[in-house]
């Protein structure tokens, strides 16, 4: 939980504390990356790179309709 905790803690401060952060999407994958990349963790279940890719995969097929659609 400790990891978790950090990353929200981490995605908070950026995201609060930089006025000029975000100018369309790709800012806001660039610090998703950048934070989330240092808790990468190819040897951890839940913390792999593709787990966090499939999420994000998964969160925008909830939003856009596309989630039960082959």
């Amino acid at each position: 939980m400790k990891k978790v905790t950090n990353i929200k803690n981490e995605l908070l401060k950026t995201i609060i504390y930089d006025e000029n952060l975000f100018i369309d999407l790709s800012d806001i994958g660039n610090i998703l990356g950048i934070v989330i990349g240092k808790y990468i963790d190819e040897n951890e279940v839940g913390f792999q790179k593709d787990d966090f890719l499939n999420g994000i995969k998964h969160g925008i097929s909830l939003s856009d309709g596309t989630h039960d659609k082959k």
